[in-house]
């Protein structure tokens, strides 16, 4: 009896190839111990049966009356397979493994009788054959007709049956040898290539991996079937042997077509993934060739039930079409088409290898039937023409394979000379339908009765693939009886790539290869704007849109509540606004449902966009439902908190994922998300950083991304592991399950800006709310620490705190407006009501019991859907307060509206700073004309507001700071323009040419006590320094005495500001000079203080001590202070003490340089990193940050930090 073995690891010891390591699986039991327990029988009512029935669970089947059983049968367990991998199913052990000799004996090499004594022309041909089978056949026949006994029977079966295979074994000789013979002679050229390279290494490396893709097939395949709707008869299904085999798959033939675009890389490839040929092997050869095979067993009505799929066979030809771009991955989309019908043959036995197996393709105009339904299903998607898209960016992001790519805006014009269909009565009442296949996604209105249509109407729908054609009909309008397609137009869409925009476009409407009709349209392709993932893992964010495409998802509930024992049957129902995206199949019997329904919806204003869920039972009775703003479920999502509780018991798994798309013209896209509260973050430093270079260290600076978009950014510091930011960032929030990431980055000239690492953290850590429901403040009392994590491991540190502030929950003005226009928009419809009521009064019985019917279908309608009560709950707790009320706040957020722009030169950018930010807090897009509807919003946090001021600034470069040359600019106090642009939209004039027309809100901020002291006015300025003297220096001379001079640091910098004069022996020197430096965060800033000993000659001078004075110690006023701090030697004993007097002058410091002021650019701070990127201290970022990506050589700077002091160590 055969036995299953253990799977091992050990190889051929003639293989060069070593394996690489494979997960370790368990060893099987024994088939003969298996088979023992098995036989084993006992006694049930009399009757032997194995112990397997004994445990049968006998549930009843769903169609009986189960209303007595009060517990519901378990679920399906996932089985263990049996066998997984070509070792295990073909029972190979080490000792099995091939010598040279063993390849080389087959069951050929050993002849018989007949081949020693037989002529040649008597045996080995095809006739040969066929005449021994009706030869055997007819002595057969005569030995019956003459009533001859058995004996001669049985010699003319052995003498013709060795005769049979003597031939057949000569035949299959002789093919094997004319196939050599094609084989060893140099085919005619062709324009096809060989991938001899790659099939050699998969033959050498397929026998290592194949276990591994076996045991994670049956791992991740046998769970869903164990979850799978089948019968409730079907106790088990699982997967028991699965093997891929020994034979890995080939690409036989490679052409690379040419003439394509310089983007555009077209391949035909011949692929085949066939069985070995295992004829005339011997049983150790067929161990270690083992063809595919898949045995998938099933458990009913107590019976164990095989089917056992192999030897399968696939062969084609595909055209793959590679479309390449210059950023990561540098593949944009793959298309794949089958030239032709792909050969697919493969063995199929029910009853798996028993006896008693039955060859399901032997069942006649199976095999035909087979192909011919491959051919219609798998023809339409990748059958050339067609192709199946594949967008490898959406792949890369983690969109399912069915993702939109994009919004496709379709303007229907006009239809000409439509042709209906002669009849009588026949009038032609046309309408557009707009979609994909047999999909409709949009329709147009319906024009009454003509063939001259115009419409001029724009739609939005969402395209998966560029590759299927879009399809646009013309339909009648039929009252009475069924609407009838006119004609329809199929219209590839692949053109849009080359040009997005096709305004005015005009095809024929085909019907039975006929022209009846001419459509005029126009198109415009908007893609989703994916992140761009860097090879080193870093990611580029898209822009923060409000406009885009959601997927939502509803995917399972928990803990409902049921009338009865047996569980609820319910369904979910999921709206965007008032209209139904999703209506899932019923789950029955089960408080526990599974849905997982998906839908994706094209949204204009994602900010007021709201999504309502309803569970409903069998008799369309809401027994749950969630509403949720679509930010939140969005942000929710991000964060993995995808269960929400529903307002009857119970919980709902929702997710919603978020693409965004500039969509042109769109009515919301200047909509904004009421914020929360302000997060600030107060970003120090950075340790032990992962250094890139290969000369020289990194420039690193860190981001802060919300929801994977960028918010705001440090300047960066130069060349160091252990850069010091000592940076206040202040974003708003508008849900606690927002993600924050801070990742820092490493400045590159001239490419894109690599990541040093990464982390998350999680903002409900932060946010809470009291018992009355309010967001509290909450402030850090100690400094973080997190690592960094990077794709080569984690890597570093980073030093910062965080702290919240709530907002005051006001209203503003769009949302006062919104609700008047909703009010009238009510009472409108009320009006209409009792008007057409009035009018329908007088009408007999049956017209008001019609009425009433239909009053009674609304009511019920409404009450189907959810209500919006909790966001009714929200918007009353918001407060309504003026102007004046909201500025006796002087801190909170500011949100402007950037509505039009009229500029003096095209092809330039609008940029918004506040206060003394020196990178911009707002950027355009490309105003690409001189008059330009602009539609965006932004938001600024401002803390002092009767000292704060904006600049607008008109600029070629998108990234440009504010030091360099605008192209017109101009500057007005916050406050007035706050009020200037609250009630109505204001328009600002630019000195130099062009205007731009906004709208302000004012959202007030909540301290508890007051701002923190290092976002204050006056946290910025000149300190001035006058070093006095020092006392009992460390003598550093032989003569007892030492040359000491001084050198001045702000913070962390490796560059000194100041250097004092060396005053000659002594140990109490005397300088008296000052200097003055420019300092961005005054509070957490400090001077250190480094004392030299200055020695003649190459030598390095001898460091006396180190101290350091807290600048935090100064007054704002402009008086002047005596400091004094303590020098600490170099091995930490007394070295005496220096004194010192400040004072500080606060003033805006714009901590950048212009492009042409660094070899990098704007990147970095304005003196030498002091008090680095409080430009950016409290803002949010909504234009892309300069990334310093100037006309300098990074490696040129880096070179010439070689042999340097390091006197900051």
């Amino acid at each position: 009896m055969a036995t299953a073995v253990k799977t091992t690891k050990g190889t051929n010891p003639n293989e060069v190839l070593q394996p690489p390591e494979q997960v370790q699986v368990e060893p099987h039991q024994e088939i003969d111990k298996r088979l023992e327990t098995e036989e084993q029988k006992i006694d049930v009512n009399g009757v032997s049966v194995s112990p397997s029935l004994s445990t049968i669970d006998l549930t009843p089947s769903e169609d009986l009356d189960v209303s007595e059983f009060t517990v519901k049968p378990p679920a399906r367990e996932a089985g263990e397979p049996t066998y997984r991998g070509w070792k295990e199913v073909g029972r190979w052990t080490p000792e099995d493994a091939l010598t040279f000799d063993d390849e080389l004996v087959d069951l050929l090499t050993k002849s018989t009788i007949f081949d020693k004594y037989l002529p040649s022309v008597a045996y080995g041909d095809w006739y040969h054959n066929a005449g021994y089978l009706i030869v055997g056949g007819l002595l057969s026949w005569l030995i019956g007709w003459f009533r001859f006994s058995m004996a001669p029977l049985f010699f003319v079966i052995v003498s013709f049956s060795l005769l049979y295979r003597s031939s057949v074994r000569k035949y299959r000789s002789v093919l094997r040898e004319q196939a050599q013979r094609e084989f060893s002679i140099k085919s005619i050229e062709n324009d096809y290539e060989t991938m001899d390279w790659l099939n050699t290494f998969l033959e050498k490396f397929w026998v290592f991996l194949e276990p591994s893709i076996a045991q994670i097939v049956c791992d991740q395949v046998n769970p869903i079937l164990a979850a799978s709707p089948a019968p409730a008869f079907v106790k088990s299904l699982w997967i028991d042997s699965f093997t891929a085999g020994t034979k890995p798959p080939r690409i036989d033939t490679v052409k690379t077509l040419h003439g394509t675009n310089d983007d555009i890389v077209v391949m035909d490839w011949g692929f085949s993934f066939t069985p070995s040929a295992l004829t005339d092997t011997t049983t150790k050869q067929m161990k270690n060739k083992v063809n595919q095979k898949v045995v998938v067993k099933a458990s009913l009505f107590g019976l164990t039930i095989p089917v056992a799929v192999s030897d399968v066979s696939v062969r084609g030809l595909a055209r793959v079409r590679l479309r390449m771009m210059s950023s990561f991955p540098h593949v944009e989309t793959v298309n794949v088409s089958l030239l032709e019908p792909p050969h697919i043959d493969f063995t199929s036995r029910v009853l798996g290898e028993s006896i008693f197996n039955w060859e399901v393709l032997g069942f006649p105009g199976l095999y035909p039937f087979i192909n011919e339904m491959i051919k219609k299903y798998v023809g339409a998607i990748l059958f050339t023409p067609l192709s199946f898209q594949l967008n490898v960016q959406q792949l890369l992001a983690g969109n399912a394979l069915d993702s939109s790519i994009g919004v496709l805006a379709v303007t229907v014009n006009n239809a000409r000379r439509l042709k209906g269909f002669n009849g009588v009565g026949n009038t032609l009442d046309p309408y557009i339908t707009i979609g994909f296949t047999n999909k409709v996604l949009a329709k147009s209105t319906i024009k009454k009765d003509t063939d001259e249509a115009t419409w001029n109407e724009t739609y939005y729908i969402p395209v998966v693939s560029l590759s299927e054609p879009l399809n646009l009909a013309v339909i009648d309008y039929n009252e009475y009886r069924k609407d009838r397609q006119v004609g329809s137009i199929q219209f590839d869409l692949e053109c849009l790539l080359e040009n997005d925009k096709q305004p005015n476009l005009s095809a024929p409407f085909i019907r039975n290869n006929k022209p009846v009709g001419e459509l005029n349209f126009g198109l415009q392709f908007m893609p989703t704007i994916e992140p761009e993932n860097q090879a080193d893992g870093a990611v580029i964010p898209p822009p923060d849109l409000n406009t885009g495409i959601v997927r939502i998802e509803v995917i399972e509930a928990r803990h409902l509540k049921s009338s009865d024992d047996k569980g609820a049957s319910t369904y979910a129902e999921a709206y965007i606004g008032n209209e139904k995206v999703i209506s899932t199949g019923v789950q029955k019997n089960t408080n526990n449902p599974g849905w997982g329904a998906s839908h994706e919806h094209i949204i204009y204003n994602r900010a007021k966009s709201k999504v309502k869920v309803a569970v409903k039972d069998k008799s369309n009775k809401i027994i749950g439902r969630i509403n949720l703003r679509l930010n939140e479920l969005i942000d929710a999502t991000q964060v993995e908190q995808t269960w929400f509780p529903l307002s009857k018991g119970g919980e709902v798994r929702i997710t919603g994922s978020w693409k965004p798309v500039g969509l042109v013209d769109a009515s919301g896209a200047g909509g904004y998300s009421p914020p929360i509260g302000t997060v600030r973050l107060s970003i120090d430093k950075a340790d032990d950083l992962r250094n890139l270079e290969h000369i020289g260290k990194v420039d690193p600076y860190a981001r802060v991304l919300v929801n994977g978009f960028q918010r705001s950014r440090t300047a960066a510091v130069e060349s160091t592991l252990n850069p010091t930011w000592n940076e206040i960032h202040y974003f708003t929030v508008s849900s606690p399950n927002q993600k924050l990431t801070i990742d820092v980055m490493d400045v590159e000239a001239h490419s894109p800006d690599r990541t040093l690492g990464s982390f998350d953290v999680k903002l409900t850590e932060i946010i809470s709310k009291n018992e009355k429901g309010e967001y509290v403040e909450y402030i850090d009392t100690e400094k973080r620490e997190s690592k960094l994590i990077h794709k080569k491991g984690p890597k570093g540190t980073v030093t910062y705190s965080l702290s919240f502030y709530p907002t005051l929950p006001v209203k503003t003005l769009q949302d006062i407006k919104e609700e008047e226009e909703e009010k009238e928009e009510r009472e409108k419809a009320r009006k209409a009501k009792e008007k057409e009521k009035a009018n329908s009064a007088p009408a007999g019985f049956k017209e008001d019991t019609k009425q009433e019917e239909n009053v009674k279908g609304d009511d019920k309608t409404k009450k189907d859907q959810p209500e919006d009560d909790e966001d009714e709950e929200q918007d009353k707790s918001k407060l309504e307060l003026s102007l004046d009320e909201l500025m006796e706040y002087k801190s909170g957020v500011l949100i402007f509206e950037m509505i039009h722009g009229s500029v003096s030169r095209e092809n330039s950018y609008l940029q918004v700073f506040f206060d003394n930010h020196g990178h911009c807090d707002y950027a355009s897009e490309k105003l690409t004309r001189r008059d330009q509807k602009l539609g965006k919003t932004g938001d600024v946090i401002i803390k002092e507001l009767e000292w704060s001021k904006a600049h607008f600034r008109l600029v070629k470069d998108k990234e440009a700071n504010r030091l360099e040359k605008a192209i017109a600019e101009t500057t007005i106090p916050t406050l007035q323009l706050l009020k200037n642009g609250y009630h109505e939209p204001t328009t600002i004039d630019l000195s130099g040419g062009g205007s731009f027309k906004l709208q302000c809100s004012w959202v007030p901020i909540i301290y508890e006590s007051e701002i923190p002291p290092q976002d204050s006015i006056n946290n910025s300025g000149n300190a001035k320094i006058e070093v006095v003297r020092a006392e009992n220096l460390i003598a550093g001379d032989r003569n007892g005495k030492s040359d000491p001079y001084v050198e001045l640091y702000l913070n962390t910098d490796k560059d000194y500001f100041f250097k004092s004069k060396k005053v000659k022996k002594t140990l109490d020197p005397v300088w008296n000079e000052s200097t003055t430096v420019e300092v961005i965060n005054k509070y957490d800033s400090f001077i250190k203080v480094v004392v030299y000993d200055w020695d003649m000659g190459p030598e390095q001078d001898d460091l006396l001590g180190y101290g350091s004075i807290k600048l935090s110690d100064v007054p704002t006023d402009g008086s002047e202070v005596e400091l004094s701090t303590l020098i600490e030697g170099e091995n930490g004993e007394d070295g005496g003490a220096a004194f010192f007097k400040v004072s500080f002058k606060p003033e805006f410091i714009l901590n950048v340089r212009p492009g042409s002021g660094t070899h990098i650019g704007d990147a970095f701070g304005h003196v030498g990193h002091v008090g680095v990127g409080a430009g950016k201290g409290v803002v949010k970022g909504v234009g892309t940050v300069g990334k310093g990506l100037g006309g300098g050589v990074k490696a040129l700077r880096k070179g010439l930090h070689l042999g340097g002091k390091d006197k900051d160590k």
